[in-house]
């Protein structure tokens, strides 16, 4: 079995949240409970993500542990956790992720949103890497001063930058 979701931008599923279509987590558009469709079909499952950058995309993707990781603008394939993950950018700049199992058990709509959550979890821990990495570097040529840095057990980074008095 496989399932296929569809990655809505944050600002996006924000908007379809107001209008009733989204949800916090993931909204399931396949019937039944367990996103049976009756009809053969994957279910399908949408999910909002902050996934643009391709570069964190493959950092969050090594980091899962996934294998055989293929990034290019408009397709991302790795094999993770047992399953083949094919996202692909839709013409609407959706991100649509097609989770298939490669060992024989089953894909479901919880185990691939599960996966699809902990990808975008990474994701963000990239992202706030990349964008500390850039205060570090500009913070002098803009006028600061880096304090200090600390990092929390959840990876929470908090800087304190100081404003240099103008000479």
């Amino acid at each position: 079995m496989s399932v296929t979701l569809i990655l809505l931008p944050i600002a996006l599923a924000a908007a379809a949240a107001a209008g009733g279509v989204g949800a916090l987590g993931a909204a399931l558009t396949a019937h039944g409970h367990d996103g049976a469709t009756g009809s053969g079909q994957a279910p399908q499952v949408r999910v909002r993500t902050r996934m643009k950058d391709s570069t964190l995309l493959t950092a969050a993707l090594t980091n899962l542990g996934a294998t055989a990781i293929d990034v290019s603008r408009t397709r991302v394939t790795a094999e993770v956790d047992g399953a083949l993950l094919t996202m692909t950018l839709t013409e609407n700049a959706v991100w649509e992720a097609h989770v298939e199992s490669l060992d024989g058990r089953d894909v479901t709509v919880v185990s691939a949103t599960e996966l699809l959550q902990r990808l975008d979890g990474e994701y963000a821990v990239m992202v706030q890497q990349a964008v500390a990495e850039k205060i570090r570097q500009r913070a002098g040529s803009s006028g600061f001063d880096l304090v200090s840095e600390t990092r929390e057990a959840d990876d929470t980074v908090t800087m304190v930058l100081n404003v240099r008095a103008q000479a």
